[in-house]
């Protein structure tokens, strides 16, 4: 049974310091990392195939740790699960980017091992979020939450991906470093543990009422075991798409295309400017279609997407493909979130939360792990080839899954 609302506004105390935080440290994850880690990793001399297989490493690990997260936070709280997990990335990223001094024969174990502690603190933060959302919005403005959260993301996103694509050029001289070399990006990167870092106080702010427990009248309800397999699979081959676009795109830019770091970073901006425009109308859409229909729809424009980046190898194709497809993501990933949180009884948010992560981090991994080697073989237009196969699976699925729900329940 749903409890009463613990918060009759929207923009509530709670509500407004976790969205702070977590402008924060999508900025930093969003905007400045997924910019520039990659390319780092190609200055120091590592290929597509070590960046899929690191990548899909420490995707696998955030996988490996959803459900033990999801205990941890059902124990301690959502409060501490967020601090935790950004306290982990904070260190485990500024670990990981003092590679250089060590010796290089080091750097392939260095880099593994703090990627792996990063997505590690990754699973605790992220299995917070959207219970805690649901916890601190009213009951009929949830739709709403969610879109402030989607627009946040893609303001914050174009700041900081427009801001990274002009980093390695500001302290290249600085360093005095050429954008060949390691070293400007090593130095924007700092900023991405020091977000992570700002983000601690500010969530220990935060003022929340221990996660439901079940009434004694609802102590017969057990845990929805086979409806938590089919939305795996089904989170699974969403994001699996996702993946391949999110772990390569930049790489084929940089490789393929030769296009400049700083039109790299513009092109990101770009992408999420519009994902804010789409996400402005995600009320509506989960309103009139469904949470359900809606997502059903989106990831097979994901599809459509990425199949158009495989066909056509040109800049302009993929800058197109690649803006639209992110705006979908963002549409996705809240009705994914909306539509997997209301599928359960409020006890059951945070395992519910951890399922959802399990398939985001095993699609992922997946895309990001077997796409290095794709790579080697068929290029980038068979990676994003098999991400449009893996979405078009996903949409298909979605749409089987509400038929024989809508069916069970008439």
């Amino acid at each position: 049974m749903e409890q009463p609302d613990p918060e009759p506004r929207i923009l509530n105390r709670n509500f407004l310091l976790y969205m702070d935080g977590w402008a924060v440290t999508a900025f930093a994850y969003f905007g400045i990392l997924g910019v520039l880690f990659n390319l780092f990793l190609l200055r120091l001399g590592f290929g597509a195939e070590f960046i899929g297989v690191l990548t899909g490493s420490g995707q696998l690990a955030w996988a490996l740790c959803a459900l033990p997260a999801g205990l941890f936070v059902r124990r301690f709280g959502l409060r501490i699960g967020l601090m935790t997990g950004a306290l982990v990335q904070a260190v485990s990223i500024t670990a990981m980017l003092s590679v250089e001094v060590l010796p290089r024969e080091l750097w392939p174990a260095w880099l593994f091992g703090w990627w792996i502690v990063t997505w590690m603190g990754a699973a605790p933060l992220a299995v917070s979020g959207a219970p805690l959302l649901m916890q601190v919005s009213p009951t009929h403005r949830r739709r709403e939450t969610f879109t402030i959260q989607a627009v946040m993301l893609g303001v914050v996103a174009f700041a900081g991906s427009l801001i990274a694509g002009q980093l390695p050029t500001w302290f290249a001289p600085m360093l005095n470093a050429s954008l060949d070399q390691p070293a400007p990006y090593r130095a924007a990167l700092y900023l991405v543990p020091i977000s992570y870092a700002l983000a601690l106080p500010i969530w220990a702010r935060l003022k929340l009422t221990p996660i439901a427990i079940p009434a004694s009248s609802e102590s017969h309800d057990r845990q929805p075991t086979r409806l938590l397999a089919v939305l795996a699979v089904m989170v699974f081959l969403q994001t699996a798409a996702e993946g391949a676009l999110r772990a390569f795109f930049n790489v084929y830019l940089d490789q393929q295309l030769l296009t400049p770091v700083s039109l790299i970073g513009l092109i990101g901006a770009f992408a999420q400017v519009i994902s804010v425009a789409t996400a402005l109308s995600i009320p509506i859409v989960l309103r009139r279609a469904g949470n359900a229909n809606t997502l059903g729809a989106v990831t097979f424009g994901i599809a459509v997407c990425m199949t158009v980046m495989a066909l056509v190898p040109t800049l302009a194709v993929a800058a197109v493909s690649y803006v639209l497809a992110i705006s979908l993501i963002g549409i996705a990933a809240q009705a994914r979130q909306l539509f997997s949180q209301e599928l359960v009884a409020p006890h059951w948010r945070t395992t519910v939360s951890s399922v959802n992560n399990v398939g985001v981090g095993l699609g992922w991994s997946s895309a990001a792990g077997l796409g290095g080697v794709v790579v080697g073989a068929a290029g980038f237009a068979g990676v994003f080839g098999i991400g449009a196969a893996l979405s078009l699976a996903a949409a298909i699925s979605m749409a089987a899954f509400t038929i024989v729900r809508g069916r069970a329940s008439s």
